[in-house]
Parts: C-alpha cells; sequence; structure tokens
C-alpha cells in the first residue's frame, strides 16, 4: 500500500498561537517540533500496520518546516514551495492520503487558528455553492484524482468539519478541543501519538476495504472566493478568469478542477498585496 500524508501545522498537539506557527517568531521552533512529532507518528504507524511506502507533503506556509534527516527510508518527503497542487501535491496514484495538523475554515466557532488559507486575506471560499476549507479543498483534488482521504487528525472541529464534508467513514482524531481560536484544552505528545497511531491502523484497514471516502463534485466548478475588503477583491480582479459576484466576492468558473488551485492561490496572492 502507498500512503500519502499531508502535514499541515496549526492542528498539530500543543499549538494554539500564531506565534508557535510563524517563521522567525520565538516559538516556530516548538510549532516545527510539534508538526514533526505528529507526522512521525503517522509515518510509523503506517509502516507498522502495512504501508510499502510513505509519502510526505510538508504543506504549511513556506512548506520547509519538516527534517527529511529524521524519516526513515521509507518515506519520501515533498518539500519547498510553489507547487502546483500545493498541501496535495504528488497525491496522485497513492491508495490513502491522511491529513495531519489540519485546522477548520475561517469562521468556525471555537476552532485553533481556524483561516482558509491566507488570515488576513479570506474571508470564505465555496465550490458549487458548499462552504470549503483546506481540508475539503484538498479532498476535492485528491478525489478528482481518485484517492481516498482515510483519515483527518486537528483540533476537535476540523474532525467535525471533516466528517460533515466526507461522511462517516472517514476516521478523525482530535488531538485537542479547542476553547477559542488561540485557546484548547491539549493532550500530552504521548499520548496524542498514541491515538494518531491508532487511527491510521483504523484508516489503512477502512483504505484496503475501500470504504474511505472518495469527494467528488460534478462539472462545471463554479468557486466563490470572498475577501475581507472590496480592496483585496479589486485586486483579486486582475486575475484572468476572475468575475465580480460582489464588493468583496470573486468568481472563477472552470471545467478544469485544478485550475481552481491555480486561481486561488493567484487571487490571494494578489490580494495579499493591498493594504485595508
Amino acid at each position: 500500500m502507498k500512503v500519502y500524508i499531508s502535514s499541515d501545522m496549526e492542528g498539530s498537539t500543543g499549538i494554539v498561537s500564531p506565534e508557535q506557527v510563524m517563521f522567525g517568531k520565538p516559538e516556530y521552533e516548538f510549532g516545527r517540533r510539534m508538526q514533526l512529532h505528529d507526522t512521525l507518528a503517522a509515518v510509523n504507524a503506517a509502516l507498522s500496520w502495512g504501508a510499502d511506502t510513505v509519502t510526505v507533503n510538508d504543506s504549511h506556509d513556506r512548506m520547509i518546516n519538516l527534517d527529511v534527516s529524521l524519516f526513515p527510508r521509507e518515506v519520501s518527503l515533498i518539500t519547498g514551495s510553489p507547487k502546483i497542487l500545493g498541501m496535495v501535491e504528488g497525491v496522485s496514484e497513492h491508495d490513502a492520503a491522511i491529513f495531519i495538523g489540519y485546522h477548520a475554515m475561517a469562521g468556525t466557532e471555537k476552532a485553533v487558528l481556524d483561516h482558509t488559507y491566507s488570515t488576513k486575506v479570506v474571508y470564505g471560499l465555496k465550490v458549487n455553492g458548499i462552504k470549503l476549507g483546506e481540508t475539503g479543498l484538498n479532498a476535492l483534488f485528491s478525489g478528482a484524482l481518485g484517492v481516498p482521504v482515510s483519515m483527518v487528525s486537528g483540533d476537535t472541529a476540523v474532525c467535525l468539519e471533516a466528517s460533515s464534508l466526507l461522511g462517516e467513514t472517514l476516521i478523525t482524531c482530535p488531538l485537542k478541543d479547542g476553547l477559542g481560536r488561540n485557546a484548547a484544552v491539549t493532550r500530552s505528545p504521548e499520548e496524542s501519538a498514541e491515538l494518531i497511531s491508532e487511527s491510521v491502523k483504523r484508516a489503512l484497514e477502512a483504505a484496503a476495504a475501500g470504504r474511505s471516502p472518495v469527494l467528488k463534485m460534478e462539472a462545471p466548478y463554479k468557486t466563490e472566493l470572498t475577501f475581507h475588503t472590496t480592496a483585496q477583491a479589486d485586486a483579486a480582479g486582475l486575475v484572468p478568469g476572475s468575475e465580480r459576484m460582489s464588493g468583496r466576492t470573486m468568481v472563477f468558473t472552470t471545467e478544469d478542477i485544478f485550475e481552481i488551485r491555480r486561481w486561488c492561490s493567484s487571487s490571494i496572492d494578489c490580494a495579499s498585496i493591498v493594504g485595508y
């Protein structure tokens, strides 16, 4: 079995503050350690429970957070950016995808560090009328390539979000309970490792039995991206294919699902250079 792991940071064990996930901040090294901790727990479990190979994609911010020298030889690490499919670059031709360290979409109550790609830029995202965060959009890209999402770990909020979208056959692994955006009751690293290991076992069993969910939508794909300000929407309007839906919302329609990734990334980049 070939297992794919997309590794983000905000949903990792013990993480609650922007100070812990931003390069250059004093607490960033703690964030790196916890991302690595949860990712290694998933990697080791996958190898123990039948994976022949594991591909890990560093999916947080600059995407150079994970140290390849600390992984077993059976692991390949996708690192650096930009990448065409971003957080799910290289997911094709795998038997199961696992999302580690994920967080809830922007605007979710009691969700640790909730956001959708950019805290300062993106207010909300929809595809074909369905609200999606990073979990949903990455699951959609994986599904388009025929790869099921077998497991999601992070805080309780993202696990509920993922289950509501992907269904009850998805294995979720909550590692902390959000008290707000920057506070949580968190498991210890030792307990988190045990929970992740058991969840990976169940996820691979589900994938092997064909029970893991594959998210698909019918073309054409209508993507609505809502920004925090009209100035940001003005800037995003420079991206080819964009149409203004309202003061803060741009729309893009395509038959090619992967063009959503390019359009969203380009629009967010353009919007991020303008002030309020």
